[in-house]
């Protein structure tokens, strides 16, 4: 039987309540190489690929993330220097 979604999102939680982002990417790396790809079991590799899909998902997401928030900071303090210098339209 193939791991659900709510169960991949349990198992990822559970990963993550015990390691830092980074070394669960590794991990889940690790279990697809070395028992994904081998195994003939479906449930096991269709589930260890989902969860490791969703935690390359979720770094992405805060890639993005991160990367909006400093775009807007820029912003935020091109539009503050440039009043201060007057340079505003108002």
């Amino acid at each position: 039987m193939v791991t659900s979604t709510p169960e991949a999102v349990h198992i990822m939680k559970i990963i993550l309540d015990w390691c830092s982002p980074q070394v669960a990417r590794s991990m889940l790396d690790d279990l697809d190489f070395y028992v994904a790809e081998i195994t003939d079991n479906e449930s096991l590799k269709q589930s260890i690929k989902m969860v490791r899909e969703m935690l390359y998902a979720r770094a992405e997401e805060n890639l993005e993330i991160d990367a909006e928030e400093e775009e807007y900071t820029k912003g935020m303090l091109r539009d503050e220097m440039n009043r201060q210098r007057g340079m505003t339209k108002e």
